[in-house]
């Protein structure tokens, strides 16, 4: 089923979205001088940057500044249609927004780096501002240019003061400061998600030929054999010091298929993850 994609616009910047699609869905984009805001109404997802991982539910709002993301949307048990809501905010629209008027969070800079992926603090005013969001959306007609500059500044003002900690206003701060990252950094943070190297050579900003050779050069091997061995190491931690079934074990190396885990687990200790456990159980 192809999506259902509605967009919203003030001026010529696309400002709002609402989407629904059939998953299973990965979607990769490189955010640049954009932050955007996405509310998941329905469907679970995985999502990723260079050194940071979260999980998305029905409910969650993510606050994504600059950086290279993949969303990996897990299937329905029900076959019912993800859907999210999203507003994107391009630096020049954002000034736009505030014109003259400009908070103190779009001028002053944190002085240490950002996670790019921040959650929104959960409670009433979200999710009571998504409902009502949600009826100007079930009639199009409603939604002017300034209803969509009123609704954008709404939406930060609850974000922001509604997280305690300050880590939202410290996000929106470097919205557009882009984060630099070491190659090693990147691996190590994702060394047990199930991405392949593709995926990965996205989230460092190469391509996969250069991610290969410099892979190589900085670990001395390649990518899939560091990657095995790593996995594999990890599963036998957990097989000694866990009940977790095999199945949650390999999932949570970052293998897909426990029948490949198996196999491969077999092929380098020769023995089955199971006669493993059991042995050390003997």
């Amino acid at each position: 089923m192809e999506p259902q994609l509605k967009i919203y616009k003030v001026q010529d910047w696309i400002v709002l979205g609402r989407n629904r699609f059939a998953p299973p869905f990965k979607a990769s984009d490189t955010l640049i001088n954009e932050a955007r805001i996405v509310h998941v109404v329905h469907g679970r997802s995985n999502l990723y940057a260079a050194n940071q991982y979260t999980q998305l539910q029905a409910g969650d709002t993510v606050i994504m500044k600059p950086d290279n993301f993949i969303n990996s949307w897990s299937e329905n048990p029900s076959g019912e249609l993800n859907e999210i809501i999203g507003f994107q905010l391009p630096s020049d629209f954002l000034k736009f927004v505030y014109q003259n008027q400009a908070p103190q969070w779009l001028v002053s800079k944190p002085s240490e780096q950002v996670f790019p992926i921040q959650k929104a603090t959960p409670g009433f005013l979200l999710d009571n501002y998504f409902e009502n969001l949600k009826h100007y959306l079930d009639h199009p007609t409603l939604i002017s240019e300034e209803l969509l500059r009123m609704k954008v500044q709404e939406l930060i003002y609850i974000l922001i003061n509604t997280d305690k900690t300050g880590s939202t206003q410290k996000l929106f701060g470097a919205l557009f400061m882009a984060n630099e990252y070491k190659f090693q950094e990147v691996i190590q943070a994702h060394l047990f998600d199930n991405l392949n190297l593709e995926d990965l050579a996205f989230l460092t900003g190469l391509s996969l030929s250069s991610f290969k050779r410099k892979f190589s050069a900085v670990y001395g091997t390649s990518p899939n054999k560091y990657f095995i061995s790593k996995r594999l190491e990890q599963a036998q931690v957990l097989l000694s010091t866990t009940q977790l079934r095999i199945s949650e074990i390999a999932y949570d190396c970052g293998f897909s298929d426990v029948g490949y885990f198996t196999k491969t687990f077999q092929k380098y200790y020769n023995c089955s993850p199971t006669a493993f456990r059991e042995n050390l159980l003997n």
